[in-house]
């Protein structure tokens, strides 16, 4: 008997899912177009891509390990439904979701995650933070098949945060026994994965294509039948592409929101995807204890003299907000937010008076000569009239600035090693939207971080040599409660010294045809919205 209901039940839970099909197929109307600026690399192999572009086209059909809060942003839920630090701090335990299957049919396992990892892992892998997980990580085991368990080398608390797209792309998820059979090539030739789209092709240069899934997935299920990511570097074609009704949604800049306002479209702004700083460089060597940036109150003053709000009205268009500390957003995590919040509105005030005021006590009444490289990272053409309005403000508080555009492939190499060229200069640059803060620390303010501005090597004074313990202690406490205590230390330590200086947090933005596409709400600090297609809804449908 007992067999029997169990033969019932299956056949019942069979019959719900054919119909829960039907009727998903059934709405699954339209194909949804996307022109986009960028395709990166355009593999859909997650080891041959390095750049933040793969959220974009790999993102649809990939799941991550760990996934996003929605609402929030940040990490949240993912193909690990939780997961949890073991108490002796060198491991991370995943518990994967049951009932999750790759687009040909086959289960996704404990067993997929640790090939994934390891893949990512290999000599053949180009992914951004490849090395970083070959660093981070011991070993891993398959406890059973919905369970593995990652040991690191060393305490690593922000390890599960690393593994979603919230962070890096390197918690992406392949398929093992399917790359097993077909091989490397045959997986790029015809990929699969176990996200919302299914892959149909790719044309180099040009556009991919996608189908939708037509069962449950936790993401969301589509409400398009297809979509089709096109390749438009031109901004200009892709606002005109949304507004005949060409593509429904279009990346844009914020020199294009007035325009695409002004042609009926929805202008979508993602919150928390960067800061736009400017930080100062070399300025703990001997060398340069001479120049005027190595007073505390020079580097505090250059601030006040920062009118943001204008900035955000007349730069961005009104699309921008005022910023926390440096790497500090509305869902970092291990921070006190209201008290940076606070902070910030006092300290990042315009204040030119107290700005005149702190020259004078530093014995430079009359102002001092400048050196200002503007730069703009990819994806970022705006920090170039950013920068160009922050050498106004210093102008007008009396420094002579002598500014200088550089194309960042022409930058991104004097920001290496020694860093000679940048000696005392100071610089655009910005931070990405990450949940924990400790990683963009370390590269900035870290002696043997990227870009090292508090110290490096031997040269590591007192301040660099504080900045390293307090960040170390930072990423190795287990207790939240402390944790906290000591990344606010870290934050008011850096904050203090004014060394890089947020102008204002950026955000992602999109040019939307309501004609197209229903309303949905964009996941904060997630520009790319490789992870949002299945949740967009058609013009006739209930806003998401």
């Amino acid at each position: 008997m007992r067999h029997r209901g169990l033969l019932k039940g299956c056949l019942f839970s069979l019959l719900l899912a054919l119909a829960w099909t039907a009727v998903a197929a059934e709405k699954q109307q339209g194909t949804l177009i996307v022109a986009i600026d960028t395709l990166g690399a355009q593999s859909m192999d997650p080891i041959q891509e390095t750049r933040s572009a793969h959220a974009h086209y790999q993102a649809p059909m990939y799941d991550a390990i760990v996934g996003f809060n929605f609402e929030k942003g940040g990490a949240g839920p993912g193909v690990a439904e939780r997961w949890e630090l073991a108490k002796d701090g060198l491991s991370w335990i995943f518990h994967i979701r049951k009932g999750m299957k790759w687009h040909n049919g086959d289960p996704v396992t404990a067993h997929d995650v640790k090939f994934s990892l390891e893949r990512t892992m290999s000599k053949e892998s180009i992914a951004s933070r490849g090395p970083g997980l070959r660093r981070d990580v011991k070993s891993i085991d398959v406890i059973d098949d919905y369970t593995v368990q990652v040991h690191t080398n060393g305490v690593q608390v922000h390890f599960a945060e690393g593994l979603s797209r919230a962070t890096y792309q390197e918690g992406q998820l392949m398929p093992k026994k399917y790359i097993e059979t077909v091989g490397a090539e045959g997986f790029r030739k015809k990929p699969i994965g176990s996200g919302p789209w299914k892959f149909v092709k790719s044309v180099p240069g040009d556009r991919i294509e996608y189908e939708a899934i037509d069962y449950p997935h936790y993401r969301g299920t589509p409400h398009f039948k297809r979509m089709i990511l096109l390749l438009v570097p031109e901004e200009s074609t892709r606002v005109a592409m949304v507004s005949t009704g060409e593509a429904a949604i279009a990346s844009i800049s914020p020199e294009a929101i007035r325009e695409s306002k002004a042609a009926g479209l929805r202008v979508v702004s993602v919150p928390g995807t960067m800061q736009a700083i400017y930080q100062m460089y070399g300025l703990y060597l001997p060398e340069s204890q001479k120049n005027p940036l190595a007073d505390k109150r020079v580097r505090e003053a250059l601030s006040l003299a920062i009118d943001r709000k204008q900035i955000i009205e007349h730069v961005m268009y009104g699309e921008a907000k005022m910023p926390m500390p440096f790497a500090t957003f509305d869902y970092s995590v291990d921070d006190d937010t209201e008290r940076w919040q606070n902070w910030s509105r006092e300290a990042f005030r315009y204040d030119p008076k107290r700005a005149k005021q702190l020259l004078a006590e530093a014995g430079y009444p009359n102002g001092f000569e400048l050196k200002f490289a503007s730069t703009a990272l990819a994806g970022t053409p705006f920090m170039v009239p950013i920068g160009l309005a922050v050498a106004d403000f210093w102008r007008r508080l009396g420094v002579k600035v002598k500014y200088t555009n550089y194309e960042y492939g022409s930058f991104a190499p004097m920001l290496r090693g020694e860093q000679k060229q940048l000696v005392g200069v100071v610089s655009m640059y910005r931070t990405a939207g990450r949940p924990a803060a400790a990683a963009r620390f370390y590269g900035a303010f870290h002696s043997k971080g990227a870009h090292h501005l508090l110290g490096r090597g031997k040269d590591c004074p007192k301040l660099c040599k504080t900045f390293d313990e307090l960040h170390k202690a930072v990423t190795v406490e287990q207790d939240p409660v402390k944790r906290t205590e000591k990344t606010n230390r870290m934050i008011e330590l850096v904050s203090n010294e004014w060394f890089a200086v947020p102008i204002l947090e950026g955000m992602g933005y999109w040019a939307v045809n309501p004609r197209k596409v229903g309303a949905f709400k964009a996941i904060p600090g997630r520009h790319e919205f490789g992870d949002l297609f299945q949740r967009m809804p058609r013009p006739e449908q209930k806003p998401w």
